[in-house]
């Protein structure tokens, strides 16, 4: 096997035993790597019956075929298994230095199950294998934890960390590597944390890979990563970081306000925008391992109620979440709330998502002070969700913190009240693009999405903007694509799905984004040696889709499960989107059809999944 090594570490913490596994050619070839390798394997063992954290639930990291690769955007990794937010399938995607010193050890993936009988952590040294004590870092943050595994084993190891909200349960907790790299969505921190698992430490030895044909792979190597690098949007993200495009966001309706009832705040076009976080707190620039981008933001706060250590800065998502989302535009103050979330280890989308949710349900009156622990939930006010509300939740502290530390569905069902103001699909809370006026082929996106609302799980968001077009596959930028409108918009999805299906299986990173076609085949051919044309990447990328949507259809999603919240869908109140009707029901229609999902099960039919060399999964869920 090339690019890929065939093993994975199996390891179970209840008995404290380890193997090493040899996974089937085949199924890299049909489910790539990354999150579409994970749910081949989690389709195969996984447990549909029981608790996201029970100690029998299945923790996946997987690589892609292309860890370890000295080239930007492949240094990404997927964590997979049963979201403990949502109680379906889920993946999160993290970049840094984990995958290549993981694919350095020899090893493809890592699948953890069981329950330590105390706080643990797992060493991992080539082909060594060790469940260590980690009662001295239990109720600790990242970065003290980071700091000490790396001092006691060596600064080059790398780390998987998980913070005090995850020791708690709280289900949007996220697992950092080496301090600033977040697998940030579904909640698998509290799926570690309900493991007894603190952290997991790695380092090889050796710092080699085997490639198919390198001289295939080295002949185009320096031209593809210069081709990244100098691509425009690599720039502009260099420059000033993911929030770099905020101020257009901001005016095109895209950047939502006050828990998504308002799409305009024209302050926050300024106040907010990348160039201001570069121009006020950074300090430097931080990148993934081999990455030419460098992307990363390194800030620092050196004074007033906000200040903040030099250390990872705040991403678009945190700035919009703990920004115009919940009512400020105080960028000290979210530079604060990002510091705070990584320390305890949490999401700030659906920590931001599900504060936001709570300050409406006060201004309501449907949460009352009785509710909060005579916490005043008024928005805009940072001081306390900084200092009262982010640390109640990571403590599950009172009754303002149990009710919020299982994200903003559960606390409107708890409640009985507010659930037509969450915003969500599939019970993941919405990042921070706003389809109503960012494109509503966005909207088509996050509800297909397997794993809920998601920005990322595919390019429809660069799609809508005319930045992606693939002209190989008859694929090409439609001049005067309107993206407040449903033309053109479900064929547009079925691309961007498909390419967002490999990418995560790929492990690549959405921001290196300049290959062409016969780049991806380049790359997947030479490296892996998968043999694949056109037509073979393109199903499987599909068929990467089609399995997760088996599994959501195991654990009893169906179509009715392929929506947006009543507030998602609402005309928007102002700016440029104000008045503009979605036509979501006919572009999700027009979908099923042309991708063969049944608009009743929301699966594939048979003969489908039997055109994709899915005939066994067909069995199971068609008699």
């Amino acid at each position: 096997m090339k690019g890929n090594t065939g093993k994975i570490i199996s390891v179970d913490l209840t008995v404290g035993s380890n193997r090493i596994e040899t996974l089937p050619e085949e199924y890299y070839k049909k489910f790539i790597g990354g999150s579409g390798l994970a749910a081949r394997i989690f389709w195969e063992r996984g447990r549909f019956d029981i608790d996201p954290l029970a100690p029998e639930a299945m923790l996946i990291f997987m690589n892609g075929p292309f860890a370890g690769l000295k080239i930007s955007g492949a240094s990404r990794n997927s964590v997979a298994g049963c979201s403990p937010l949502t109680g379906h399938w889920g993946d999160s995607s993290c970049g840094g230095y984990f995958a290549p010193e993981l694919r350095y050890a020899g090893y493809d993936g890592l699948i953890i199950t069981g329950k330590a009988p105390g706080p643990s952590y797992l060493l991992i040294r080539d082909g060594a294998v060790e469940i260590c004590d980690a009662g001295e870092y239990w109720g600790k943050g990242t970065q003290d934890v980071t700091k000490a595994l790396k001092d006691k084993h060596g600064k080059d190891y790398r780390t998987l960390v998980i913070g005090p909200a995850a020791e708690n349960l709280v289900k949007y907790t996220i697992i950092l590597n080496d301090g600033h790299h977040a697998t940030g969505r579904a909640g698998f921190g509290a799926v570690m944390g309900s493991k007894n698992l603190k952290a997991v430490v790695i380092k090889a030895s050796g710092k080699e890979m085997d490639i198919a044909d390198r001289a295939a792979y080295e002949a185009f190597r320096k031209d593809l990563n210069k081709q990244i690098v100098e691509a425009l949007p690599a720039t502009v993200l260099h420059e000033d970081g993911t929030a770099a495009n905020l101020t257009g966001g901001v005016f095109s309706g895209d950047v939502p306000v006050k828990n998504w009832t308002s799409n305009l705040w024209e302050e926050a076009a300024d106040a907010l925008a990348g160039s201001a976080l570069t121009e006020a707190y950074l300090k430097r620039r931080g990148a993934c391992a081999f990455c030419g981008i460098a992307c990363k933001r390194i800030v620092e706060v050196k004074d007033g109620p906000f200040a903040i250590p030099e250390g990872p800065g705040p991403e678009y998502e945190t700035i919009v979440a703990f920004g115009t989302l919940i009512g400020s535009i105080d960028l000290a103050a979210t530079c604060k709330a990002g510091h705070v979330c990584n320390e305890l280890g949490m999401d700030t989308i659906s920590a931001g998502g599900t504060i936001a949710w709570a300050m409406e349900a006060f201004e309501k009156g449907d949460l009352t002070l009785a509710d909060t622990d005579d916490v005043a939930l008024n928005w805009g006010d940072m001081a306390t969700v900084i200092d009262v509300v982010l640390p109640k939740i990571a403590r599950r502290e009172g009754k303002l913190g149990e009710l919020l530390a299982d994200g903003s569905v559960a606390a409107a069902k708890k409640i009985g009240r507010g659930l037509e103001y969450t915003v969500h699909s599939k019970g993941l809370e919405a990042p921070m693009h706003d389809p109503r006026g960012g494109g509503h082929g966005m909207a088509l996106t996050y509800a297909m999405s397997p794993r809920g609302a998601c920005h990322v799980a595919d390019p429809m968001l660069f799609v809508e903007m005319g930045a992606r077009y693939y002209p190989e596959i008859g694929f090409d930028y439609i001049t005067g694509m309107e993206p407040r409108s449903d033309e053109n918009k479900p064929e547009a999805a079925i691309v961007s799905i498909t390419f967002g299906a490999l990418e995560n299986s790929a492990c690549w990173c959405a921001f290196a984004d300049a290959l062409t076609i016969p780049d991806w085949l380049n790359l997947f051919n030479a490296v892996a040696g998968y043999g694949w044309d056109t037509e073979e990447m393109m199903r499987a990328g599909r068929r990467v889709f089609y399995l997760k949507r088996l599994i959501n259809y195991r654990y009893g999603l169906t179509a009715e499960d392929d929506s947006l919240t009543p507030r998602m869908l609402e005309p928007a109140r102002d700016g440029e989107p104000e008045g503009v009707e979605m036509n979501f029901e006919g572009m999700k229609a027009r979908f099923y059809e042309l991708t063969g999902i049944d608009p009743v099960k929301g699966i594939p039919t048979k003969r489908i999944l039997e055109e994709h060399g899915m005939a066994e999964e067909a069995l199971r869920v068609w008699p």
